[in-house]
């Protein structure tokens, strides 16, 4: 679904637009150049739907190129050896992030748990990936004169991590700067609390005090749920009215 110039929701499931596999994560994918960036993979539960869904895009299988995790939870990254092995993505995550895909670990990840707990089908696994490039905080990634930042943001989980994107001004397109926000942050100003052993509301809340800092993005893409294309920052700064008073936001649900 073409969201915005040269930006497209992929997957979405059932806590966003109901696109594609009720456990897939909103999944995002931004033009730079020729080739396409992909933002979080989906659960990777459906692969043919999976499939189906990159290809309304209309984009060749050929220009899908990139694809950057914001942490191994299953509904973010359990597609990620699916799209590897379909369109030979680059994989750039965290450290932890790719300590944990690198090893198929649904203990780490919190899936053996969840899948234990119903939330999972009984016999979903996660799937082991090989990890491109391990990305490092503040580390500037450039591909084709589109600039990824990454940010540590724990605190949904340990791993959890966000990217600040800057696109380039074009003929007639101005640049934007654009922030992926995973599970950090959602629109409201809202978090998600988990009761899983990497959830972490002191980390939650400096995590937001990063997201609130003058980061300049207008564009807000978190993990679930809606998303903004203007005035993005306003969902940090809601959060923080909460944070400044030594309070957790609210819940998303």
């Amino acid at each position: 679904m073409l969201i915005d110039d040269d930006i497209h929701l992929v997957l979405s499931g059932a806590m966003g637009f109901d696109l594609t596999n009720p456990f897939d994560c909103n999944v995002f994918m931004l033009r730079a150049g020729e080739d396409w960036i992909i933002f979080d993979s989906g659960a990777g539960i459906d692969d043919d739907e999976m499939f189906a869904a990159f290809e309304k895009t209309g984009i060749p299988a050929r220009n899908l190129r990139h694809l950057f995790l914001t942490h191994a939870h299953a509904d973010h990254a359990g597609g990620a050896a699916v799209l590897k092995d379909r369109f030979g993505v680059q994989i750039y995550a965290g450290d932890q992030t790719a300590d944990m895909l690198e090893a198929g670990d649904d203990v780490k990840n919190g899936l053996a748990r969840a899948r234990d707990a119903g939330i999972y089908p009984s016999d979903y696994r996660f799937r082991a990936a090989a990890v491109d490039r391990r990305v490092a905080e503040y580390e500037v990634i450039t591909i084709n004169d589109v600039c990824i930042q990454m940010i540590c943001t724990p605190g949904h989980s340990f791993d959890h991590v966000s990217y600040l994107v800057k696109t380039p001004d074009l003929a007639d397109i101005q640049g934007r700067t654009i922030l992926i926000v995973g599970d950090a942050l959602f629109c409201g100003g809202k978090v998600v609390i988990q009761d899983i052993p990497d959830c972490n509301i002191g980390d939650i809340c400096a995590s937001i005090r990063k997201l609130a800092a003058p980061l300049g993005y207008e564009v807000f893409l978190p993990g679930h749920f809606n998303f903004s294309l203007r005035n993005g920052t306003r969902h940090a700064e809601t959060a923080m009215t909460y944070v400044r008073q030594f309070q957790c936001p609210p819940s998303a649900f």
